[in-house]
């Protein structure tokens, strides 16, 4: 019973085999009564037809041929018997008896006869009715179908001819048939067991496969698939479980990612705010000590410590940029943005800078202004940092150029300086958190390694692409687009 429960080979095979010989006996069932009704008729009605012949012959009280009935009797192998009116036996031939012109004796049909007739049956043969009956036979320890019909002489019925036939040749007929149902109902079964293991491999084998596969995720394995070989629904239910398979492999791979990236971040912010702080505790403990034996000393310690906490409000500020525009927590209130007014707007902000580097600061803009649909506040933060980073990394009386170009249905957005440049392999790398080219110029240069990640940020935020063209020598120039719409 448990490996019923568990098998569903065992179960089709079940439901088949009882299926099948639920069809099959109640086939069997209806055709054998059936067969019988035809078998029965077919018989009555050549035995009336018969018996109307031989009542039908004119010599039959004149000059009777008891031959001719023998002959008939054994040619249907039935029992042939004529009675006068007075249900006196004439002839009674076949069947085991032989009496042949006896109508002297006066035998009475019920005292010789055993027919599954009463006396009103006769009497009704004897009033013109033809009739029939079945019934035993006690004679020949066997059942038969009896016929009656009236024999007419000018008119007048004269006597009867009843003619009796053993059924048992219709009763082999339907034997014969239930040996044949017999022998199908075996034959189903071994099909049904056949069809049950061919269903076992179309069915029960993909189902296996599945419990399988499912059961490789529960442990953590993504990677297995089951094979789709039909389009029923066990192939819907198996592609449903690969793509299941697939989008939990992608999501713990992201989530994995994710992981590797707040390790990450986190490790960075701690190394961004222990330098600092160090050096801000540093010249706090020599302000304590006295190590600063002047005032100048004192101005420059103090001077320091106010450089290092500069910045660590710079990185707090863009983390804090960063999570609200990763969560977007920061709001985008969206409006038509003129970038050649902002680009010239932001490029003087930076005018004094680059004028304490002598860098050369040029635009260009298209002759027409055209709009973006974005949010100023936050495209001004890309031009700043994009622009702060050339500034930064360009030497004394080097150039930077600032380009606003119409595309059509977008605008671009360049910033070009003639900085040391960015190597090809690291060029993928700049757009992390956190990452500075030149390590050993990051504290001089006094920049987070957050800002590229904040412009990214909100460049894709808008519908945009950011991308750079750098190489070392050559400067670099930082390019995005933003849509008109």
């Amino acid at each position: 019973m448990n490996y019923l429960n568990k098998s569903i080979l065992v179960k089709l095979w079940l439901v088949m085999v009882a299926l099948f010989l639920v069809v099959l006996y109640s086939t069997g069932l209806v055709q054998t009564h059936k067969l019988k009704d035809i078998y029965y008729n077919q018989q009555l009605t050549q035995m009336i037809k018969e018996a109307q012949h031989v009542a039908a012959s004119e010599e039959l009280f004149n000059n009777p041929d008891p031959h001719l009935l023998a002959v008939l009797a054994d040619a249907l192998d039935s029992n042939i018997m004529v009675t006068n009116a007075d249900l006196y036996i004439e002839h009674c031939i076949g069947m085991g008896m032989d009496l042949r012109g006896v109508q002297a004796e006066k035998i009475n049909v019920f005292e010789l006869h055993d027919i599954p007739f009463v006396e009103r049956d006769l009497q009704s043969v004897m009033q013109g009715n033809e009739i029939f009956r079945r019934g035993p036979y006690h004679f020949l320890n066997t059942e038969v179908l009896t016929v009656a019909v009236p024999v007419y002489e000018n008119s007048q019925i004269k006597g009867s001819v009843i003619f009796s036939a053993p059924l048992a040749p219709v009763e082999e007929r339907i034997a014969e048939l239930q040996k044949i149902t017999i022998y199908a109902g075996i034959v189903g079964i071994v099909l049904a067991t056949f069809l049950a293991l061919l269903l076992s491999r179309t069915l029960s084998r993909p189902l296996l496969n599945m419990n399988q596969a499912a059961r490789a995720m529960v442990k953590g394995d993504y990677s297995r698939r089951v094979e789709v070989r039909s389009n029923d629904e066990v192939g819907v239910l198996a592609e449903s479980l690969n793509s299941l398979a697939t989008e939990l492999q992608k999501k713990i791979e992201t989530l994995e990612q994710l992981d590797r990236n707040r390790r990450k971040f986190v490790a960075n912010v701690s190394h961004e705010l222990r330098t600092p702080l160090s050096i801000i505790q540093g010249y706090t403990e020599a302000l304590i000590d006295g190590m600063a034996g002047s005032d100048a000393d004192r101005r420059k310690y103090l001077g320091n410590i106010h450089e290092e906490i500069l910045r660590l409000r710079r990185l707090v500020t863009d983390i804090l940029d960063l999570r609200r525009i990763e969560a977007g927590g920061r709001e985008m209130e969206m409006g038509l943005v003129p970038l050649n007014e902002l680009a010239a707007q932001v490029v003087e902000k930076f005018q004094p800078l680059a004028g304490e580097k002598k860098i050369l600061v040029s635009q260009t803009y298209p002759a027409i202004h055209s709009t973006v649909r974005g949010n100023r506040d936050q495209l001004e933060q890309v031009l700043i940092n994009l622009l702060d980073n050339a500034i930064r990394y360009t030497p004394d009386g080097g150039k930077v150029m600032v380009s606003v170009k119409d595309l059509g249905d977008k605008m671009m957005v360049s910033v070009s300086d003639t900085g040391p440049g960015i190597p090809l392999e690291e060029q993928p790398q700049i757009w992390e958190r956190f990452y500075k080219v030149d390590k050993s110029r990051a504290r001089k240069g006094g920049g987070t390694g957050l800002g590229l990640a904040i412009v990214k940020e909100i460049v894709e935020a808008h519908g945009g692409t950011i991308d750079v063209a750098s190489k070392p020598g050559e400067g670099s120039t930082f390019y995005f687009t933003v849509p008109k719409h």
